[in-house]
Formats: structure tokens, C-alpha cells, sequence
């Protein structure tokens, strides 16, 4: 809390002594659209991705680009989809949780199944990050930052392009596109598919999607555009084996069940957005959009871990309206918006085949789950920035959001659950300017993550089953506080942006008894608690060179020091039969992890790529990504091993049209597990128990670029 009065003392103290004539200042913040964006005066350290930096890279998976950004682990888990963590945030969690990070794209926060996102690489324009605390932009779920994604726009220059690429284990990308620029607008639309076989055995993934933008001049200072994406994706299964002997035997998990795999999808996104700058010093956007996801899955492995007991078809349908306004004066700027969004997910579980479950015999066509859960979202943000002195900027971020959920249980309905949350989140900070070319922020702000309304009504059902159990049937929303301190600037041809932070979360929502147990000795612990609090510290560095040199680089480094401050286990000492359905004579443990590392944190990451520009037509990229050692489970007990891996880049430049492109991943074939996970549920659980994503080996992709 001092920490608060002092930055709020600080602004009141610099406007009064604010006198001189400064000029105008402009807000840079906007949840709707990047143009506005700049560093020269962000109080939070955020990284910003271009369009040209990504077609640099060439990636095959949005991991690729997300190595190049410190303080980002980006899980992947086969089948072209990855998990992202911030700061450390949620990495103790494995299968299909959040990871408490808002994935933005186009401006609207877009709620993706299983805690992954599906994105079609071939249409990101840029990607900017946010690390911290983001709710006062972003609302429920941004605890741990923000990754803002913005499709490809229409230009105002007629250009075409045709890419086709090939590579290891079956991978085939094709993409046209072409922007056309008449005098009353714009238009681009591209097609793109891709397809892998996958290392993994049966990890495959087709993509096709196609997309589009036209942009309509209103006038000379108005435009009106309207978007369409549509996207069909396949994938397939088994990326991760059991046990460290048969990660060895086996390393592409031939005929391993994941828990869940076989995802068939279809996403589509329409936007319209309306841009207007009223003068030079104002602007007035709203932008209406509608996000579907239809996706289906089979999950669930039965007794013998050898087919999916469970076909899971989920339904989300995004509706949200957006408006923000922003007004320049001489000595502050403003920005105001209103966010509004109308969400609803429906769920399906159904038997695939018979089997043996928990309660007894289940039958094929048996429904297991049938519910809908609407969401309301209301919220109200500002941003004002104030120039106190001619070195000196403040920045003041608030929302309020108001979250109303409607959840319905078809199959029971004394589990369903109306809950809602009124949640305020701010940020405020400092930019200083040093020099011309050097400047130190500062800022402190706030994250929320509200209970879900699934896991009050599974709450709502073990009352059900036993009222004298002492469960909660209303849970507070998770917190965040993020505090950091940076200095980003130009030292001759070099950028560099250098922060260090403290993240701390509290009111962790969990089991007691562990996220993925059944039975304890005592059944008030299979629900959910406001149960812990975890705390991250760490610095990051972004370091840049001039990419028009011969010889230029790109470095980002990350020192994570992630921990639980208050967290207790249940686990299970002895027991006579499964470890999920253990008789009343079971022996259990509290276990008091606080001090402990949250698993899947590696203390030292760093991303290394270096251009040589052998001549004006040919580079050469190789890339270093370093990890360090880090824990698979809570009790820290089992330590893996860091790796080293080198990757090789190359591009020819036949002429401005042509360009051919060539890359190695794993370029010296090194062997080591991408992912490793232990329980600690269980006292005897050892290596043998552990759920291990085995590395690829070294791979080649080759492709050709023809602009026109």
C-alpha cells in the first residue's frame, strides 16, 4: 500500500509544479486499434512485433515468435497450438486451465477452448505484448499480461504475394494474398492452408482459412472497415508419453491417449470498425464483432489408457461492441471507452464407447454433460496521461468491470449458478525522460480473474451430495499486483529495453486436494478455494542492433524467480487400490509448499539470433534459445535438465519480387523433453509417473516468397 501512496503523492506533488508550455501530448493506449501505439512515453514494458520482423523469423508455430520476448513461456503442445505463460504465472497448471494471459485480437479478447490458442500465423500483422498485470485494458483473466494480436489490414498500395513452403514430418504451407487500393477504399484478402504430420505420432494438423478486410473512405479523416476470417482446423493426438523409460522407447508416443486430442474446429470472426479523427487532436473509434468457436473433441482415456471414453463438443459465440474516444490538449490527453460483451458457451459430453466408469457401467450415446453458461460483460475504462514537466509523464489507467454469469446444468438443475463480480483495476506509473534517447518508467498496476461459474456449481454439487460439508458457494476473485521499474533507449545502433518487476497473486482459486484428484479423506477439500498466493521476480532484457547493418542481432533475456508464498497439498501417503477412488482407510498428508518453486519455471532463458548479411542478397540467421533447469512438480523434488538448441535461418533474394527462404530447427540434433510434469498427489510418484513431451529432432523447411 505505500507503495500506492507514493506514486499517487508523486503525481500530485509534479502537477503542481507543471508550468511550462509543453505542446500537445496524445494517449497511446487502445484496446481497438494499434496506430496510436509508441514507447516513447509507455509507463509498463510491453514488446512490440512486426509485420516485417515475422516474416523474418518464417515461423512454423507462433512459438517461434514468442521465444524472441523475454518473460514469455510458450508451452508447446503439438498440433500447431500453444500455451502461453507470463512471468510465471499458471505454469503449475498442465492440462486445460488458463493461463490467466488475454489473448486480443483485432481488439476483442477472444475466449479460446482449453486454455490454447489457434491462430493462422499467415495473418498476423503484428503482435504486441503486455507482461504484468493488464485487466485496467483488458479485463477478467489479463492477471498476467496480454498478447494483442492485429490481423492484416488493407494498404493503400495494390501489391500481391505467393508463398509456398515444405518441410520434416510432412509439413506443406501455401498462402496467396493481394491488396488492392482504389479511390474510395481498400480491400485484402488472403487464403492460406497448412499441413503436418506431426513428429508425434498421429499429431497432426490441417489448417485452411481464408480472410479478408475492406476498407471504405468515408472522408478524408473517416474510414469504416469490415472483416471476415474463417478458419477449418483438424488435429490429431498424442504428444506426450508416460513415464522417463518410455520417453526414451518411445518418444513419439506411439499409441499413447493424451487426456484429450482428435480437436475438429471452426472459428469465425466478422468485425466492423469505424475510425474517425474529428481533428488533430481527437478521435473517435467503435468497432462491433462476433466471435464464433464450434470445436469438438474426443477425452477422457478409460481404465486401460487405450481409446477416449468422452466426445466434448463446445459451442462459444463472442459478441462485443467497443467505442473509445481520445482527446489531446496541451499539457494532458484522455482516452475513454466503453466495452460491452454478450458471451455464451455450450457444452456436450457424450459416451463414445462403453466402458467402466467412477459410478459404474456407462453405455455408447450415454450423456454426460449437457450445459450453457451466458456471460455479461459491462466495463468503463480511462487512460490519462499528463505531461508534468518537460521530462516528466504520468499515466492513470482505470476499469470497472461488471460480470454476470447464467450457468445452467440441463442434467441438474440445483447446480446452477448466477454469480456475478464487480471488479476495478488501475494502473498508475511515470516515464522520465533522461535524454534524447533514454527514458525510465515506472508503474504499478492490477489484474482480476473471477471465479468461473463452473466452479461455483461444482461447488453447488458436492453440497448437493453432503449439505454439512464446509464448502463456499461464492469465491472472491483472483488478484494481481504487478510493480516494475525499466529503462528502454538507444546507445549508438542499439535499443534496448531493460526492466525489473514484482508480480504477486493472491487468492489462488483451487483444489485443495490438487486440480486433478477424486477422492481425499476429507471431501471439503475437492472443492474450490481461495486456497494461495505465489509471487514473481525477475528482470528482463531486450536488446536490438540496427537490422540495416551487415552483421546485426536481436537478444532477449529472462531471470525468473518464481515462487508459492502460501499453498498446502493434500497427498496421498498410502492406499490399497486406485489413486482416484481410494477407500476410507487411505492415508493422507498436508503438505505446506509455501517457499517452494511453481514447476515448469526455468530461472535463465535467453533467445540469441544473429543476421549475417553474407552480401545485398544473401542472410544467414543462426539462433541460440537457452533454458535452465527447472522443477516437474509443487514439492520440487524432481529437478530436469536445461538444454541449449541452435536453429538456422536463411533467405535468398533472387530480386525485389523473388525471394527463396530455408530453415533448420534443432540444428544439431540435440535430444531433450520440451515439457515434463510429475503429481504430487501421490507420496510414491516417481519419474516413471511423469507426463514427458519428448523435443523434436532436428528438422528442415524450405519455401519461396514471390511478391507482385
Amino acid at each position: 500500500m505505500k507503495i500506492k501512496y507514493s506514486l499517487a503523492a508523486l503525481l500530485v506533488i509534479s502537477s503542481l509544479n507543471a508550468t511550462e508550455d509543453l505542446g500537445i501530448i496524445s494517449v497511446e493506449s487502445s484496446t481497438i486499434d494499434d496506430k496510436f501505439e509508441t514507447k516513447t512515453t509507455e509507463i509498463s514494458n510491453t514488446t512490440n512485433i512486426t509485420e516485417e520482423q515475422i516474416s523474418k523469423i518464417n515461423p512454423t508455430s507462433i512459438e517461434n515468435i514468442l521465444n524472441t520476448i523475454p518473460g514469455i513461456t510458450a508451452s508447446n503442445v503439438g498440433n500447431d497450438r500453444v500455451k502461453i505463460h507470463i512471468r510465471g504465472i499458471d505454469n503449475q497448471m498442465y492440462m486445460g486451465e488458463k493461463p490467466g494471459v488475454a489473448i486480443v485480437i483485432d481488439g476483442v479478447p477472444v475466449q479460446e477452448t482449453t486454455g490454447k490458442i489457434n491462430l493462422d500465423l499467415d495473418n498476423i500483422a503484428s503482435i504486441k505484448v503486455i507482461k504484468g498485470s493488464a485487466s485496467y485494458l483488458y479485463g477478467n483473466d489479463a492477471i498476467a499480461g496480454a498478447i494483442v494480436i492485429t490481423t492484416k489490414r488493407p494498404k493503400g498500395l495494390s501489391s500481391s504475394k505467393l508463398e509456398t513452403e515444405l518441410g520434416t514430418f510432412g509439413f506443406k504451407r501455401l498462402l496467396a494474398s493481394t491488396n488492392q487500393s482504389f479511390e474510395i477504399g481498400s480491400l485484402q484478402l488472403q487464403g492460406s492452408s497448412r499441413e503436418n504430420d506431426g513428429y508425434w505420432d498421429d499429431a497432426y494438423l490441417k489448417h485452411k482459412s481464408i480472410n479478408g478486410k475492406y476498407q471504405h473512405y468515408i472522408t478524408d479523416s473517416s474510414d469504416l472497415t469490415f472483416g471476415l476470417d474463417y478458419t477449418k482446423r483438424k488435429t490429431g493426438d498424442g504428444t506426450s508419453i508416460h513415464g522417463e523409460t518410455e520417453s526414451i522407447l518411445n518418444p513419439k508416443s506411439v499409441g499413447e491417449v493424451s487426456y484429450a486430442g482428435y480437436y475438429d474446429t471452426t472459428l469465425v470472426k466478422t468485425f466492423l470498425t469505424y475510425s474517425n479523427d474529428i481533428d488533430d487532436t481527437s478521435n473517435l473509434m467503435l468497432n462491433i464483432s462476433r466471435y464464433e468457436d464450434d470445436t469438438s473433441n474426443r477425452a477422457t482415456p478409460n481404465a486401460t489408457d487405450t481409446d477416449h471414453t468422452k466426445l466434448s463438443v463446445e459451442e462459444w459465440i463472442q459478441n462485443s461492441f467497443k467505442t473509445e474516444y481520445r482527446k489531446s490538449f496541451d499539457k494532458f490527453a484522455i482516452m475513454t471507452g466503453i466495452d460491452m460483451a454478450r458471451n455464451s458457451q455450450k457444452s456436450n459430453d457424450t459416451a463414445r464407447i462403453d466402458y467402466i466408469g467412477y459410478s459404474g457401467a456407462v453405455t455408447t450415446g450415454t450423456v454426460l454433460g449437457d450445459s450453457k453458461n451466458n456471460e455479461d460483460i459491462n466495463a468503463l475504462y480511462i487512460e490519462v496521461q499528463n505531461q508534468l514537466t518537460d521530462s516528466l509523464t504520468s499515466t492513470l489507467n482505470f476499469r470497472h468491470d461488471t460480470i454476470k454469469y447464467d450457468y445452467k446444468n440441463n442434467l441438474d438443475a440445483t447446480t446452477n449458478a448466477t454469480p456475478s463480480y464487480n471488479e476495478n483495476s488501475y494502473r498508475l506509473g511515470f516515464n522520465y525522460k533522461l535524454s534524447n534517447t533514454h527514458n525510465i518508467y515506472t508503474s504499478y498496476a492490477t489484474g482480476f480473474r473471477a471465479p468461473t461459474a463452473e466452479q461455483i456449481s461444482g461447488n453447488l454439487d458436492k453440497l448437493n451430495s453432503d449439505p454439512t460439508l464446509d464448502i463456499p458457494t461464492s469465491l472472491d476473485a483472483e488478484k494481481t499486483t504487478n510493480l516494475e521499474l525499466g529503462i528502454r533507449g538507444n546507445i549508438a545502433s542499439f535499443k534496448y529495453d531493460a526492466s525489473i518487476y514484482q508480480l504477486d497473486r493472491k487468492d489462488y482459486l483451487g483444489v485443495k486436494a490438487g486440480s486433478y484428484i477424486r477422492s481425499t479423506d476429507d471431501d471439503e477439500e475437492l472443492a474450490t478455494f481461495n486456497l494461495g498466493d505465489m509471487r514473481s521476480k525477475g528482470f528482463e532484457l531486450a536488446l536490438n542492433s540496427d537490422m540495416k547493418k551487415d552483421i546485426s542481432f536481436t537478444a532477449a533475456y529472462t531471470y525468473l524467480d518464481a515462487k508459492f508464498k502460501k499453498y498446502t497439498l493434500k497427498q496421498l501417503v498410502s492406499a490399497n487400490t486406485a489413486a482416484w477412488n481410494q477407500p476410507s482407510n487411505a492415508i493422507y498428508q498436508d503438505l505446506n509448499l509455501a517457499g517452494n518453486y511453481v514447476p515448469r519455471t526455468s530461472k535463465h532463458t535467453l533467445n540469441l539470433a544473429i543476421d549475417f548479411k553474407v552480401n545485398e542478397n544473401i542472410t544467414i540467421s543462426p539462433e541460440l534459445i537457452v533454458k535452465s533447469s527447472y522443477y516437474a512438480d509443487e514439492l520440487n523434488k524432481f529437478k530436469q535438465p536445461g538444454y541449449e538448441i541452435i536453429n538456422l535461418r536463411s533467405e535468398y533474394k533472387f530480386n525485389k519480387s523473388l525471394e527463396f527462404f530455408a530453415k533448420i530447427e534443432n540444428l544439431f540434433d540435440k535430444g531433450y523433453n520440451q515439457f515434463v510434469n510429475v503429481s504430487s498427489s501421490d507420496v510414491s510418484n516417481d519419474m516413471e509417473d511423469a507426463t514427458i513431451r519428448v523435443a523434436p529432432p532436428r528438422a528442415y523447411y524450405a519455401g519461396l516468397r514471390y511478391k507482385f
